[in-house]
C-alpha cells in the first residue's frame, strides 16, 4: 500500500514534469529559433546514420543538441522575465536579453564546430551524395522534408509583447 505522503510526492513530481513539458511546448510553439534548433537536430540525427558513429560520438551529439535547446529555453525564460519587469525600453533589460541571446549563440557555435569535426568527412559525404543520386524516392523525401521544415520554422511566433497563448 502506498502511503499518502508517497502518493503526494508522486503527484508533485508528475506536476513538475507537466510544467516542464508545458515550457518546452511553449518554446517550440512560440520561438522561431527553438524550431530552427530542433529542425537542425533532426537532420543531424538522420544524417548521422551514414557515419557509423561510436557511442561516445552519439553521446557528444546528444549533449550538444540538448545544450543548445536548453540554452534557447533559458533565453526564452530570461526574455519573458525581463519583459515582465521592464515593459518599456531599459538599457539594463537590453543587456540581460542580449547576454542571454549571446549564451545561445556561443552554445550554437560550439555545437556547429563539433558538427563540423564529426560530419566533414569527404568519403562519407561522397557516399551520401551517391546514395541520393541513386535514390530518387529519397531525394523526393528530402525535398519534402525541407519544405516541411521551412513551414515549421516560419510559423509566426510570440513577440514578447502580446498576450501569451494558452498551451
Amino acid at each position: 500500500m502506498i502511503s499518502p505522503v508517497s502518493r503526494e510526492k508522486a503527484r508533485s513530481l508528475a506536476r513538475s514534469f507537466k510544467c516542464a513539458g508545458r515550457g518546452v511546448v511553449f518554446c517550440v510553439k512560440n520561438e522561431r529559433n527553438m524550431r530552427i534548433h530542433l529542425t537542425a537536430a533532426v537532420y543531424v540525427l538522420v544524417f548521422s546514420a551514414f557515419y557509423g558513429f561510436s557511442a561516445a560520438e552519439y553521446a557528444l551529439l546528444i549533449l550538444v543538441i540538448s545544450s543548445v535547446i536548453a540554452a534557447e529555453a533559458v533565453n526564452t525564460s530570461i526574455e519573458a522575465a525581463v519583459d515582465m519587469g521592464a515593459p518599456h525600453y531599459d538599457s539594463l533589460a537590453r543587456i540581460a536579453k542580449d547576454a542571454a541571446a549571446g549564451a545561445v549563440l556561443v552554445t550554437a557555435v560550439g555545437a556547429a564546430a563539433i558538427g563540423c569535426i564529426l560530419f566533414i568527412r569527404p568519403a562519407v559525404l561522397a557516399r551520401i551524395a551517391a546514395f541520393f543520386a541513386h535514390s530518387p524516392v529519397f531525394i523526393a523525401i528530402l525535398v519534402l522534408s525541407l519544405a516541411a521544415a521551412v513551414v515549421f520554422i516560419g510559423k509566426p511566433h510570440y513577440n514578447g509583447r502580446t498576450k501569451i497563448k494558452k498551451i
